[in-house]
């Protein structure tokens, strides 16, 4: 039965990529067919799986690059699909017919509702968990309900690793129940010292409830903090990155160097995360570098291109999450120029129909308010919100333009805009708004 169920998925597998169809369908049928259908596989020796809010899809992406480069068969859900069908779509394709793994290791990208199941049945030897925020309201409601989904999800054997710049995650380990290690970003010259943020996750020691301080910000709640009772801090970090987004180098430990792609603060905590787990399995830290450096930045995240005398910006940031958003507004005011910002997205979900804007009004596009903007021009069916919202914080009707499609803002944007262009966009504009941008 097993061996025949395996066969028809993998037939199914082959069908599904001629039709097009999603690559989780094959995981579906086998669902379908069985409920039990995880016990039919062996895992591999090695399992790294990835969850959180944001920076799963690019940190997965650089662990399986990474272990390819040294020699590892990987088994990757690289098309996204990270709920339980698709890990399953992924077990299908790198099994034989009796269920044993052709791969070294398998890398996974988990949705954070669907840790509990996946973990519980592939048992991961480590987990990444990338941050926990404001994400998708009508789906996940509060985010600290997203931490006790994925809470109960750990066992005492998977090696956790988190951001130690991030106070939010340490209630992981409050009481010492996991073996964990850190990464961590220190000061660098786009921190700062006073909060820029007002909606952020955690304001309070999660022990004694006093108020956090902290000796800088990188972003967010992000950076180095302590509780005044002494019972709370950064933790210390393992692998600790000093970052020049300038000249777009990493240094680890003031040893190991990497050359960065792009040069938004959160690409280098998505690398410096897998950099953290690649090291741990027990890659040579040089090689480590070496093969991130040498990595294609994804461009369907971030680009930075040329058109005409302009420098373009495209940053993927995430509808209906407030902090993949906040990163980007932060990256455009760190740019001291004159500039144009465009703001939009075909659909706010794939997933349902609630069209909910709360999560505009966490954004801080206060910070975007200053003598060097020139036009925000804001695009797709919710332009009138985002218009709405730009005039919340304080931009004047002669700045703000509304179209409804990117080719009817063609013109604006290409012809009339100045100053640099900073593309603030969701992932399903990014490619049209780079095509429209190259076009003749």
């Amino acid at each position: 039965m097993k061996k025949l169920l395996i066969l028809v998925c993998k037939i199914g597998m082959w069908l599904s990529k001629l039709a097009g169809k999603g690559s989780s369908f094959p995981g579906i049928f086998a669902l379908f067919i069985d409920k039990n259908i995880f016990s039919y596989f062996k895992m591999p020796k090695l399992v790294i799986a990835v969850t959180g809010s944001a920076g799963k899809g690019s940190t997965t992406k650089i662990i399986a690059e990474a272990l390819r480069q040294n020699n590892y068969k990987v088994g990757h859900n690289i098309k996204g699909s990270n709920i339980t069908p698709g890990i399953i779509s992924v077990l299908i394709e790198n099994s034989k017919l009796n269920g044993e793994s052709k791969v070294d290791a398998l890398v996974l990208e988990v949705d954070e509702r669907y840790t509990k199941e996946v973990f519980l049945n592939t048992k991961p030897n480590y987990v990444v968990i990338t941050n926990i925020c404001r994400d998708q309201p009508p789906r996940h409601g509060h985010f600290d309900l997203v931490f006790e989904k994925i809470k109960s999800a750990l066992n005492g054997n998977a090696h956790l690793i988190l951001n130690g710049d991030d106070p939010y995650l340490q209630k992981f380990n409050l009481n010492n129940e996991y073996n964990v290690t850190y990464y961590g970003i220190e000061q660098n010259k786009y921190s700062y010292k006073s909060n820029k943020f007002d909606n952020i996750n955690i304001y309070y020691c999660p022990i004694c409830g006093k108020k956090l301080i902290y000796n800088y910000y990188n972003f967010e709640s992000i950076g180095d903090y302590y509780c005044p009772s002494n019972d709370f801090k950064r933790p210390e970090i393992s692998y600790l990155a000093n970052v020049d987004l300038d000249k777009k180098l990493m240094s680890i430990n003031n040893e190991y160097k990497i050359n960065i792609q792009f040069d938004i603060l959160y690409y280098s905590y998505n690398i410096l995360a897998a950099y953290t787990v690649l090291a741990l399995v027990g890659i040579n830290e040089n090689k480590i570098c070496e093969n991130i450096s040498e990595m294609e930045n994804n461009k369907k995240l971030n680009e930075l291109y040329q058109y005409n005398n302009k420098k373009v910006y495209t940053m993927s940031s995430k509808a209906e999450n407030s902090t993949t958003y906040n990163q980007s507004v932060l990256f455009t005011k760190n740019h001291k120029v004159k500039k144009t910002i465009v703001i939009g997205w075909k659909e706010i979900s794939r997933r349902y129909e609630f069209n909910d804007m709360s999560w505009l009004y966490d954004i801080r596009f206060e910070l975007l308010n200053d003598k060097n903007i020139d036009k925000v021009i804001c695009v797709g069916p919710q332009r009138y919100d985002i218009a709405t919202r730009m005039k919340y914080a304080g931009f004047n009707d002669n700045q703000i333009e509304v179209f409804d499609t990117l080719y009817a803002a063609k013109e604006m944007i290409k012809l009339k805009s100045k100053g640099d262009i900073f593309a603030i966009l969701n992932f399903d504009y990014v490619k049209p708004f780079n095509d429209l941008m190259r076009e003749d």
